[in-house]
């Protein structure tokens, strides 16, 4: 009976380390913000200009996905998040996304009246050290930039 017992206690600590060292695995993922597209070039203080944001996974491993938006130039209006997904608004968090697949982020926001003669758009993966090993972390962000013309 109490080789029995010890057995019992072997395979439960057996499955304890490797659901330990499995919950420690970090997955290699080159996460990337693909594209960030400006609907127009050229805008007014006031005018409401929307942007699109390609996210992709470039792999090897699945990895979570967010997806956040900055401007000093402008005031965000609305943020769609792909697949239906409710907006955390700045960010689209997309959660598990497999190699090779994308998210598109639709940003309408308003340009504000700052003494800028430009309006930049930053999306931006967000880094999760520890939790990813992104491989190329120059890939993370993209922006565009809109002209600031006229008057309102």
């Amino acid at each position: 009976m109490v080789r029995s017992l010890f057995v019992v206690c072997l395979i439960t600590t057996g499955l304890a380390l490797v659901a330990t060292s499995a919950a420690q695995e970090v997955p290699n993922a080159d996460l990337a913000i693909a594209s960030d597209i400006a609907s127009v070039k050229h805008a007014k203080v006031g005018n409401e200009v929307t942007f699109t944001v390609v996210a992709t996974n470039d792999g090897p491993d699945a990895a979570e996905l967010n997806v956040t938006w900055a401007s000093e130039q402008m005031n965000l209006v609305v943020e769609t998040c792909d697949l239906g997904i409710s907006a955390d608004t700045p960010a689209c968090e997309y959660g598990i996304v497999q190699p090779g697949q994308s998210r598109t982020t639709i940003v309408v926001a308003e340009i504000i009246s700052t003494g800028s003669k430009h309006a930049v758009s930053t999306a931006c993966v967000v880094e999760q050290t520890g939790f990813i090993n992104d491989p190329d972390s120059q890939n993370n962000c993209a922006a565009a930039t809109v002209k600031i013309v006229g008057t309102r």
